[in-house]
């Protein structure tokens, strides 16, 4: 699959209306656009991975204009199903490209910045200059750092585990649920708990906030269950506050039950509109044998 890039220079070249449509179209098994709109899609892939596919779709199509891409990770640079994305944005005639985090994996590691340069493209990497120069403004600084973030939290997404965690609602018991809470509830008393408010939205009625089924009912949205990921990757253990969405306790069961569903984590306990959301880090921090027979001995 091509990465992001592409389906921007897809847009930006007149082949189609909305990258990022065109792309949840060629990831989704089931595509909620027509038929002829997924098939214009999938022809056009097929085109950028044929021979010179980048050429075809893209050649000169941006010489005449004075464009910057902003990519979050350095464009690749070797070939594989698809030609590498530094190239393409060489073939549009793309002058300048700012990049958000350098990619370590050992295929790129500054090939793609060198293919850029090579071409006469004007290079930026932000997380360069957020360690090297010390003039660099507030602002880039912090799109460095969140673009390293997004990039950390990716790998950890589709790396496997070492030990896979398995299913965590039949693997955590009683007495796990309880050291959970209980460490939960330290937290809180200490001030450390992290928290995530699902987002104010004014099209959800009060109405439906009442609904006791709507849990079951409202869109889940993907930048939340984002946000929701990387807080459990970073902190294993959070706090929902779904107040916004939902006032009744059932509400809150059934929506945090299908957010834990998405992110394979475990709800730990539900009170009132908020949820106890668990899942163990990439490298696990939390001991649930060890805590639950701590607070089993203090009992």
């Amino acid at each position: 699959m091509p990465h992001a890039e592409i389906f921007a220079l897809l847009e930006a070249c007149g082949h189609v209306n909305d990258g990022v449509e065109s792309a949840r179209s060629a990831m989704d098994d089931i595509t909620t656009a027509t038929s002829n709109e997924h098939q214009q899609v999938l022809d056009l892939l097929d085109i950028y991975k044929s021979e010179d596919g980048a050429s075809k779709l893209f050649k000169d199509c941006l010489i005449d204009s004075d464009i910057t891409a902003y990519v979050t990770l350095e464009p690749c640079c070797h070939v594989g199903q698809t030609p590498p994305c530094a190239l393409s944005l060489v073939a549009a005639g793309i002058k300048r490209v700012v990049v958000g985090f350098r990619d370590p994996n050992p295929r790129v590691d500054g090939g793609g910045l060198k293919v850029l340069q090579d071409s006469g493209v004007d290079v930026l990497v932000l997380s360069s200059a957020a360690q090297k120069d010390t003039d660099s403004s507030g602002e880039e600084i912090a799109a460095a750092n969140e673009c390293a973030n997004l990039v950390e939290h990716f790998v950890k997404r589709i790396s496997p585990r070492e030990e896979p965690i398995g299913n965590l609602d039949e693997l955590i018991n009683g007495k796990k649920r309880r050291a959970l809470r209980a460490f939960a509830g330290r937290q809180k008393t200490d001030g450390t708990i992290h928290e995530v408010f699902w987002p104010r939205d004014f099209s959800i009625s009060d109405k439906d906030k009442k609904d006791s089924e709507f849990g079951e009912r409202v869109n889940l949205d993907v930048k939340f269950l984002e946000r929701v990921d990387n807080m459990l990757w970073d902190h294993e253990i959070i706090l929902l506050r779904l107040n916004n969405v939902v006032h009744k306790k059932k509400g809150a069961k059934l929506l945090s039950e299908r957010i834990a569903n998405e992110l394979n984590a475990h709800v730990a306990q539900v009170l009132g509109h908020t949820a106890l959301l668990y899942r163990p880090a990439f490298n696990p921090v939390l001991d649930l044998d060890e805590l639950a027979s701590k607070d089993d001995g203090n009992e």
